[in-house]
Formats: structure tokens, C-alpha cells, sequence
């Protein structure tokens, strides 16, 4: 009886290691992987049209702009961007080369050019860029 009530023990103590200490590393891992993908293949060179909070998605950091491509494209800020969405304003120039990480941020009030690197929390150094 012992030994069944320690086996269960180590069994539920095992499973509990797995599920909430190894599921979010790799979830985040690739996760992050995904959106540096994403982000890396990405071409933007657009104008800021709107920028708000979007109360309908979670109170979202958002902005719309319109691409070079005459499209108009929405774009949410996460925490790590948070510092470039409070630069922009309605005007500003947004710039991101494809095969790139970095946003570059022209002021329509200044002219002044800004650089914001795009980090995520991948792990991997297959898909990291330089």
C-alpha cells in the first residue's frame, strides 16, 4: 500500500515537472522562433495613419498604416516595442527591410531617423539574425 501511495506521488510530482516547468520553455522557444520568422521576412515602408489602444483586443498598443503597396496593414506592440510606439505619431515614416530585425522610425515633426531592434525570446541560433 506504501509503495502504490509513493509511486503515485512521484508520478503526479513528474507530470506537474512536465506540464508547467518543460511545456512553456518550448512553448515559448518556438513560439518566439515563429514570430522572429515572421518579423524577419517582413518588408514595411509605410506612412502611420491611426494609432490607438485597442479596447476590443485585450487594450492592445495598435497602429494602421498604409504600405508602400497602397495596402493598409494594423500592427500590434508587444512589450518589447513598447518604446516605439510611444515615439510614433500619425505621419511618421515606418521603414523595415526585409531580412532585417531592425525598424527604422523617420519623424514627420523632426526628420530625425530612430533605430528599434526587434528582440524575441527564441532560443534558437539557427533562426537568429545578425
Amino acid at each position: 500500500m506504501k509503495l502504490k501511495i509513493i509511486l503515485m506521488i512521484v508520478f503526479w510530482v513528474l507530470m506537474y515537472i512536465f506540464i508547467f516547468r518543460l511545456f512553456p520553455y518550448f512553448n515559448d522557444k518556438y513560439s518566439g522562433c515563429y514570430v522572429h520568422h515572421d518579423v524577419y521576412i517582413q518588408n514595411i515602408k509605410s506612412i502611420v495613419e491611426k494609432k490607438f489602444i485597442d479596447s476590443s483586443n485585450h487594450y492592445n498598443k495598435t497602429i494602421v498604416y498604409l504600405n508602400e503597396d497602397k495596402l493598409k496593414r494594423g500592427m500590434i506592440f508587444p512589450g518589447y516595442l513598447e518604446d516605439m510606439y510611444d515615439y510614433l505619431n500619425i505621419g511618421d515614416s515606418i521603414v523595415k527591410e526585409k531580412n532585417s530585425i531592425y525598424y527604422r522610425v523617420k519623424s514627420k515633426a523632426t526628420g530625425k531617423d530612430t533605430l528599434f531592434k526587434f528582440e524575441t525570446t527564441c532560443k534558437d541560433s539557427l533562426t537568429k539574425s545578425h
